[in-house]
């Protein structure tokens, strides 16, 4: 899903990347810190979550697309709209859909989506 590479590329720079149509991933920053019973230091990171009620394309993803591939915008959020239209296809089936290097989507017996972030070994 080179959508998804896209995705997590820019929530390296920017802490809410809006897929149109679906939801926002978010990212919360989260400080180095010290575990004293394990005597280990941990270093920053970044914690995902999504939002499904941000929803308006902001122009960000599709730009970047569009730069990245070398192709029109309006080809860029076409591109989108098919991985959306996909992504709701999957989810429609009770199928759980894992987008790398993010997490897994899927629906709740009542129909709300839910999201697992990928955890770091």
């Amino acid at each position: 899903m080179a959508i998804a590479t896209h995705i997590s590329d820019l929530l390296y720079r920017y802490d809410c990347v809006i897929l149109p149509g679906f939801g926002a991933f978010l990212t919360q920053k989260e400080s180095a810190h010290y575990n004293e019973n394990a005597k280990a230091f941990y270093p920053p990171k970044k914690r995902i979550s999504f939002n499904s009620q941000l929803k308006k394309n902001d122009g960000l993803l599709a730009n970047y697309i569009a730069d990245i591939r070398g192709i029109k915008y309006s080809e860029a959020v076409y591109s989108i709209a098919e991985f959306v239209e996909k992504l709701n296809k999957q989810l429609a089936k009770k199928q759980t859909v894992n987008i790398e290097n993010l997490g897994s989507l899927s629906l709740s017996s009542e129909g709300i989506l839910q999201f697992e972030p990928v955890t770091e070994n």
